[in-house]
């Protein structure tokens, strides 16, 4: 079910919150932000609200008016006078929700300004805040308005149409508590290189190792720096026009070569020196659900990230240590 307020304020935004719901917070466990546009709202929401059956929460989206819609500065709907901001807002519940509760604030004009002051009345107390940038983040998430709110920011470089680029940028304003979805899409990628080379990393049998995949893709760049760091010897990238994601990871030994292959959505196939079949395993490609569930399900600050970042930025790789993963 949705309720709409038109010109609407922050008290009356929570009665109805009360209304609809009986009782500030209930089984909530976090209080997610989604600071978007128009056209990102609804795909935002449909992973917000599907991570919130793992994670029940209340789900504030802030939709910013698109740049040069006159709605930022004149009048809405015929009800507010050109030099007034208002604010707009849609209470959903139910099956508009997912497991919790759904809260769409759009505001107009001088409201714009102070996003921060809006949100504020409706965080839930005593549980952790989340803020999420589906689409295009601030220059420092930590030091927006938004950001300052919550304890976990996450951003979403591959959205955007350079993602490469996007992560640099926002890299050198890494705060604790920062995380992209880049680094999350990976988790199975990371998970599968070290179970299947740990035996030959702590016999030093690594020489080089080769990832091919989509070109300019941010996980594809965050990969070749996490095995830079974790493994100590030359990693290269090889574009694969047309691929989404990674292709392939070829790891050569003094035996041969170690290959790990995207066979299909689902799978990757390994194949292993001495000629026998390709060992497939199951390994589905993340969707935006399950990389939000993930995040909603951590909640800390992700050190390996941060030391990978760091490593991305000086693009400088450390020698070998005793443990590798």
């Amino acid at each position: 079910m949705i309720t709409t307020l038109t010109a609407t304020t922050t008290d009356h935004i929570v009665a109805a919150l009360l209304a609809e719901e009986g009782s500030l917070g209930g089984s909530h466990v976090l209080t997610l932000i989604i600071d978007t546009d128009p056209a990102g709202l609804e795909d935002a929401l449909e992973a917000a609200h599907g991570a919130s059956r793992d994670h029940p929460c209340r789900i504030i989206a802030v939709v910013r008016p698109d740049v040069g819609d006159d709605a930022t500065t004149g009048p809405r709907d015929g009800h507010v006078t050109s030099d007034v901001g208002h604010l707009d807002a849609e209470i959903r519940v139910g099956h508009d929700a997912g497991a919790g509760q759904t809260l769409v604030l759009h505001p107009w004009g001088e409201a714009v300004e102070h996003i921060d002051t809006l949100v504020v009345p409706f965080l839930l107390p005593d549980v952790p805040v989340v803020t999420w940038w589906p689409t295009t983040p601030p220059d420092v998430p930590a030091e927006s308005p938004l950001g300052r709110l919550a304890s976990t920011r996450i951003t979403n470089t591959p959205a955007l149409d350079d993602p490469v680029t996007a992560l640099r940028a926002l890299a050198p304003s890494f705060t604790r508590g920062d995380i992209d979805l880049a680094w999350t899409r990976i988790t199975l990628w990371r998970a599968m290189v070290a179970s299947t080379l740990d035996s030959v990393l702590r016999e030093g049998a690594v020489r080089s190792i080769v990832i091919a995949g989509e070109p300019e893709n941010a996980s594809m760049a965050l990969m070749v720096q996490w095995l830079a760091v974790r493994t100590g010897v030359p990693v290269a990238h090889v574009d694969v026009p047309g691929f989404s994601g990674i292709a392939s990871i070829t790891v050569t030994t003094p035996d041969g070569e170690i290959i790990i292959t995207r066979k299909d959505q689902e799978r990757v196939a390994i194949t292993r020196p001495g000629g026998g079949e390709p060992q497939i395993v199951t390994m589905p490609r993340r969707e935006p659900i399950t990389t939000m569930n993930e995040e909603l399900r951590r909640l800390t600050p992700d050190l390996v990230f941060e030391e990978v970042l760091a490593s991305f930025i000086a693009q400088n790789c450390p020698a070998r240590e005793e443990v590798f993963w």
